[in-house]
């Protein structure tokens, strides 16, 4: 089966070419240069009329400036606040109030310019028509502080500068002092409002802390007052340092520690001196009685006396009378130095019972007063109590006393430390903000040529969709193609199609009857010979063959030269009577020949039957480019690689339906075009001509078509029609005999 036509259909004109629609843009420049200077006249007329604008700026840094010195507490009670921006946000609300917008108007007296209050100067119709419209309020309704807070926030601009705690504050007017002097004055106002914030809160701590003191104060005084009325009456007197109890106690306590110390003392060295005389009858280590003054003088003496018997010892003998008499001396001495003893021992006995006598009595005293405090203990507890009591209410009084001093030293506003400060201020522009001469001007001059350029395109499409209508009325209807069963040929004797329908001229009239020119009319000379090829089985061995190789170099070499001098990449390949293997073999060959130049080659092929270029270029069956224009596969899926040189084959697809056709037929002029921009040479395979190759050379830059030596002059009109309806080139290869004995022997 094959698809055939109804003989009556006509060719589906092509669309509207884009390339001829920005040709005809370009011819149109009196449009374009017109609007584009209009649009620079206009340019020059805005930036002249209207009145400049002046852009000042000033910026405030937001941030706790409080510092540990700012309050008499400790550092470590300090709570600084962190800065983010939700209270940046707020900070900004601020700036943009009414109320810092009113202080600003007062401190300049804007509502005395006509800047800032419309009514000083006269109110000009438009202004007055704008209000009955409807458009704008009514300012004589207002107060001049109104009018001018209205004309103050329109132009006022505050904003966060990125990622910081900055913010500016930016006013726009006619007069750049202004200007200047609003931003700053706005930003001094500001600072002073966040000091007046805090310093409200406080005053109003100030003012409860006074009220608090005082009552403080009253309660401190009857609390003391009763720890003093409660101490008397209970007989709880304060020494120096405790009650009188307790300071009379610890005296008794000391004094009969004293007492009894002293009787243990004496009754001691009584008991010593009585054991010395005892165990010795001599006194003279005693230091009590050698303290004695008689005592003393009588060991004087003893010693005299004892001093007499050593010198009478050298004279007489022991019981001579003066040395009877001098130890008898002796003895009484010895006698009344004892006796002295025993007296310093009965004084020192004497002392011991003083001592004792007077423990007793101190300790009787000490456990009456003992239990004359026990009793008094109760009280003690109750007046503790007061004191307690009197004690916190003197801590909380100097505690606010203490507060109190610290809200009265940041009573002034500028000990207050703001949450704001200036770091930047606004100066005199010298240049206005708006307009820019340079910039607005060209942005209107370019918005011109672009409208001169869209109008130009708009009118040249408009122009050749009118030229494609008048087409479209004056053709046939066209049909479905109808699918007929026809034979198909024996390979020796190839079906010679009908001779090729003349490709219709831009007026796109039905086609005339083809009309064999006379044998002596001179025909375009033929570009080279091309043997002719019959199927076989070794189909890539007979590409080979030195005929064949000779007649596709001169072939290729055309191609190079209207690809190098005509900028053509699309080609297209037919035969006319020639046989079915003769177009594909020549496209392959061709193909190979050019990619060996180094050029990047892509061979489409458009032959719906018995096309060989899948076997002669060794790529299996598979998705093709009826696949493609009916969004069933993409490029990747469609082309594959020649497996004997690096040229790209994009087969014709699995779908052989006439709707395929149809959209092949549709949709092949965007395929070629993009397969243009990605390859150097893209050669298309016609196969052999039917009714539609006419449409597909067209879609082409320049077409090759193989024929016989029978076919040659209708070749050559062919030739003719195609360079005359738009072609940018076109030759024919004539087609020779069969090549058998060669081809043969190359196979062997």
């Amino acid at each position: 089966m094959t698809s055939r036509t109804d003989p009556t259909t006509s060719p589906v004109p092509a669309a509207i070419n884009i390339m001829d629609v920005i040709s005809g843009v370009g011819r149109r420049k009196i449009l374009i240069l017109g609007t584009t200077l209009i649009a620079f006249g206009i340019g020059m007329g805005a930036v002249t009329l209207l009145k400049p604008v002046y852009k000042s700026e000033a910026q405030v840094l937001i941030q706790n400036l409080e510092t540990p010195f700012d309050r008499m507490q400790p550092a470590e009670n300090q709570r600084v606040d962190a800065i983010d921006d939700r209270i940046v946000a707020s900070q900004i609300s601020v700036l943009k109030s009414q109320d810092l917008g009113r202080r600003v108007i007062a401190a300049l007296g804007l509502e005395s310019k006509p800047e800032f209050n419309s009514l000083i100067e006269a109110q000009g119709a438009i202004g007055k028509l704008k209000i009955k419209l409807g458009f704008g309020s009514d300012p004589s309704r207002k107060t001049p502080e109104q009018r001018a807070l209205d004309r103050y926030l329109d132009k006022l601009n505050v904003f966060q500068l990125p990622e910081s705690n900055v913010v500016g504050v930016e006013y726009s007017s006619s007069n750049p002092e202004t200007a200047a002097s609003i931003a700053n004055t706005l930003a001094d106002t500001y600072v002073m409002w966040t000091r007046e914030s805090q310093s409200q809160p406080t005053l109003r701590a100030r003012d409860w802390l006074s009220a608090q003191i005082d009552a403080l104060r009253k309660r401190l005084a009857d609390s003391e007052a009763a720890v003093e009325r409660f101490r008397a009456e209970a007989g709880l007197l304060k020494g120096a340092t405790v009650t009188l109890g307790e300071q009379e106690i610890s005296e008794l306590n000391s004094q009969i520690t004293v007492a009894k110390g002293a009787s243990l003392e004496a009754r001691a060295k009584a008991d010593a001196i009585r054991n010395i005389l005892e165990s010795r009858g001599s006194v003279d280590s005693a230091t009590d009685v050698l303290n004695s003054a008689t005592v003393q003088r009588l060991k004087e003496q003893r010693t005299d006396a004892t001093r007499r018997m050593s010198e009478l010892s050298v004279t007489y003998l022991a019981n001579h009378p003066k040395m009877v008499a001098v130890r008898n001396e002796i003895s009484n001495i010895d006698r009344q130095i004892r006796a002295e003893a025993l007296k310093v021992v009965n004084s020192l006995e004497e002392q011991a019972r003083v001592a004792e006598s007077r423990e007793e009595s101190l300790v009787a005293s000490l456990e009456a007063l003992k239990a004359q405090e026990s009793s008094a203990n109760l009280d003690d507890v109750k007046l503790k109590a007061l004191e307690r009591d009197a004690s916190a209410d003197r801590a909380l009084l100097e505690a606010m006393l203490g507060r109190y001093a610290e809200a009265s030293a940041r009573q002034d506003l500028t000990s207050q430390p703001g949450l704001a400060v200036i770091i930047q201020s606004a100066s005199v522009p010298t240049t206005p903000s708006f307009p820019k001469t340079g910039p607005m001007v060209t942005l209107i001059t370019i918005a011109g040529l672009a409208m001169g350029l869209g109008l130009a395109f708009l009118l040249e499409l408009m122009a050749a969709a009118s030229r494609m209508g008048q087409v479209q009325t004056a053709l046939p209807a066209r049909h479905e193609p109808v699918l007929q069963p026809v034979a198909v040929p024996p390979p020796a004797a190839p079906r010679m199609p009908e001779p090729l329908p003349p490709v219709q001229s831009v007026s796109q009239q039905p086609p005339a009857p083809h009309v064999v020119p006379p044998p002596a009319a001179p025909t375009v000379q033929h570009l080279a010979v091309w043997p002719r090829v019959m199927p076989q089985a070794n189909m890539p061995a007979l590409m080979e063959s030195p005929e064949l190789q000779s007649a596709i170099r001169g072939i290729a070499n055309w191609v190079l030269d209207v690809r190098r001098d005509l900028d053509v990449r699309l080609v297209g390949l037919t035969t006319l009577g020639g046989g079915s293997a003769d177009a594909p073999v020549a496209a392959m060959a061709l193909a190979r020949n050019i990619a060996m130049t180094g050029k990047r080659v892509v061979l489409v092929d458009l032959a719906r039957h018995a096309s060989l270029i899948g076997g002669l270029s060794g790529v299996p069956v598979g998705p093709g480019i009826a696949d493609l224009v009916s969004g069933a596969a993409d490029f990747t899926k469609v082309i594959a690689r020649d497996t004997r040189s690096p040229v790209h084959v994009l087969r014709y697809g699995l779908d052989h339906s006439p709707r395929a056709a149809a959209l092949i037929l549709e949709r092949i002029e965007s395929v070629l075009s993009a397969l243009a921009k990605t390859y150097d040479v893209v050669l298309v395979n016609l196969g052999e001509a039917s009714e539609e190759t006419p449409i597909y050379l067209h879609k082409c830059q320049a077409a090759l078509l193989l024929a016989p030596a029978a076919r040659e002059a209708d070749v050559s009109a062919a030739v003719q029609t195609l360079l005359e309806t738009g072609l940018a080139a076109a030759r024919h290869v004539l087609i020779g005999q069969p090549e058998s004995q060669p081809m043969q022997a190359a196979n062997a």
